[in-house]
């Protein structure tokens, strides 16, 4: 009975998640794929709509000079002075280099001509029938010149004509006439025009009949009858598709050639037209089908997923109790057991964060144990460097002051005078190390003053450069100039840039770079100085700061023991980094005083 109760349960829940998928997948994957399909077939008339105006801006370009010519010929002294000698020669001029005009005349009011060009063919052939009704009587109820109607002339070829009046004292003289023979012209190149591969563009007038086509036959061919012409010579402008008399499917643009009336038809298949959208369609009709299935498939997979929450808990309470706290349960439903899931997960969340906060902790107080054993341990070597200090240094005394005197007695050619000289020096080297060690064993209160931190460096700087073993440093600073004064001791704490200076130093024994840099940080002022020399290996690094450790035959591992002490008691600390072989980056970071941060320093720094 349980095992049956769980499967109907997963049937349930299987069919009701499948339901839910198919129904929203199918709803917003029709809308979305119908959306993209009209948007992309809407792109394209749009496209074909643009070539379209574009086609008709040039030819009404043409079509505007060519009467701006007319005009200005009507115009001309020669035309108005109806002199026929005169007229023939600028008709004939005209004619010649005009390449849209194939033959102008002047006609009297009564629509005789008067005047004929003399280029040849005879431009008799481009009159229509009754030149005083088409091209007379239009001139005199307008005034101005004007497009003739399209017209087959009398030696049947489809023609238009420019008509432009005469005025000669005011009074209409005469009729200007430049006949244009449509086959002679693709005005603009439109019949060269091909979109698609089937696609191409034509003109009609604003009659519907066809004026300028690719194929001549089907000149003066009207289509006024066609009910989606009709609606565009009513629109003036706009996309329509139809079935023409092929029975093809056909999307036609169309725009208006504004000087004339006419318009620019440029048709393509729907087929061509729409070939994109309909790759779109099929692409995303197979993206959805198999979305659907994804979708079903992962309906079926969660269902049976839901089916199973109180072992995805037990399993999550095992791994955290292994100590994997990143573990999260899937919140599937809203119900108890969802609950149960989603306070599970924000326990292991708060306790990965306190598990981390004691993390921190505890490593916060190994590091303050680290300071504080290292404190202790200098503090005791101090102790016991400073009693062995005073122990020693009196024998020293005693020690100098009998070689001094011996050193007075024995003459220069003694041969025992290279031994005392050499246990004077001895001497002496040993009481600069007990007075170092006392220096370190009982360093002296800090006397804080206003100090320029970046004014003590180039100070300590110009000391080093004056010896010799800086001569072939090359020594580059970058000092930020706006810094606050820092309240610190100023001999120790050059004492402590001097050290660091010097160990760069040391570490380029032949040549090399020492950079020195200044900024500020978040309350602090940062000094770095970098070096170029052999580094520090990481099995020495952790013991640099380590009294009497030293990898140089001559020192005495005290600088840096000091320089880190002196750092602690302003309240600092030096961090060192380094690379073997690559060089040193030793950064000195000291607190500014809170009464100090609104006061800036400008300073003049550079390559030294």
């Amino acid at each position: 009975m349980p095992y049956m109760t769980r499967i109907g349960l997963r049937l349930k829940l299987t069919a009701t998640l499948v339901a839910v998928v198919v129904f929203t997948t199918l709803l917003s994957g029709y809308f979305t794929i119908r959306h993209s399909y009209e948007a992309l077939k809407l792109q394209k008339q749009q496209d074909e709509l643009v070539m379209a105006r574009n086609i008709a801006a040039q030819v009404d370009e043409v079509l505007r000079k060519t009467k701006q010519t007319i005009e200005t010929l009507a115009r001309h002294p020669f035309i108005q002075s109806m002199d026929p000698v005169k007229q023939r020669q600028a008709l004939t001029l005209v004619t010649k280099v005009t390449e849209l005009i194939d033959g102008i005349m002047v006609l009297d009011l009564s629509g005789n001509t008067l005047v004929l060009d003399q280029a040849e063919p005879d431009t008799r052939r481009l009159l229509p029938e009754s030149p005083s009704l088409q091209f007379v009587q239009p001139i005199k109820r307008a005034g101005i010149t004007k497009f003739s109607d399209i017209y087959r002339s009398k030696s049947g070829e489809v023609a238009v004509a420019i008509n432009a009046p005469i005025i000669k004292n005011n009074l209409l003289a005469g009729i200007l006439s430049g006949g244009i023979l449509l086959k002679n012209h693709s005005m603009g190149g439109i019949e060269g025009i091909r979109i698609g591969k089937s696609g191409y563009a034509y003109i009609v007038d604003g009659k519907g009949s066809i004026i300028v086509h690719p194929q001549r036959e089907r000149l003066l061919e009207n289509l006024s009858a066609n009910p989606p012409v009709q609606e565009l010579l009513k629109k003036r402008e706009g996309t329509i598709g139809f079935l023409n008399q092929e029975g093809v499917q056909v999307l036609a643009a169309f725009a208006p050639i504004q000087e004339t009336g006419w318009g620019v038809v440029v048709r393509q298949p729907t087929s061509e037209s729409y070939a994109y959208a309909d790759q779109i369609l099929f692409f995303l009709t197979a993206i959805f089908f198999l979305s659907l299935i994804c979708a079903i498939c992962l309906g079926i997979l969660l269902a049976w997923q839901i089916a199973k929450p109180v072992t995805a808990l037990a399993e999550g309470v095992r791994q955290v109790s292994e100590g994997n706290l990143d573990t999260r349960i899937p919140v599937i439903s809203h119900d108890e057991v969802g609950i149960l899931a989603s306070t599970f997960n924000e326990m292991t969340q708060k306790l990965k964060r306190h598990m981390k906060e004691i993390d921190q902790a505890h490593s916060q107080v190994l590091e303050a144990q680290r300071q504080l054993a290292q404190s202790e341990k200098m503090a005791a070597i101090g102790q016991l460097a400073a009693g062995l200090a005073h122990e020693i240094n009196n024998p020293l005394n005693i020690i100098s002051g009998f070689a001094e005197h011996l050193l007075e007695k024995t003459p220069q050619q003694d041969p025992g005078r290279v031994h005392l000289e050499e246990i004077l020096r001895e001497t002496v080297r040993s009481q600069k190390l007990v007075t170092e060690i006392l220096r370190f064993a009982k360093p002296k209160t800090p006397a804080r003053i206003s100090t320029n931190i970046n004014q003590l460096i180039e100070e300590t700087l110009t000391l080093l450069q004056t010896q010799a073993k800086f001569d072939d440093i090359e020594v580059e600073s970058n000092l930020q100039p706006d810094v606050p004064l820092l309240e610190v001791d100023r001999d120790q704490i050059k004492q402590v840039f001097l050290n660091i200076f010097l160990n760069a130093c040391q570490a380029m024994p032949t040549s090399g770079r020492l950079s020195v840099e200044t900024k500020r940080n978040d309350g602090h002022i940062e000094v770095s100085v970098r070096d170029i020399g052999m580094g520090i290996s990481a099995e020495h690094l952790d013991k640099i700061f380590n009294p009497f450790f030293t990898t140089k035959e001559e020192g005495t591992g005290l600088g840096l023991s000091l320089s880190y002490a002196i750092m602690e008691q302003h309240g600092g600390t030096i961090q060192i980094k380094s690379d073997p072989g690559q060089g040193t980056t030793c950064t000195v970071i000291l607190p500014c005083p809170k009464n100090s941060y609104g006061k800036k320093i400008r300073t003049n720094s550079g390559n030294r």
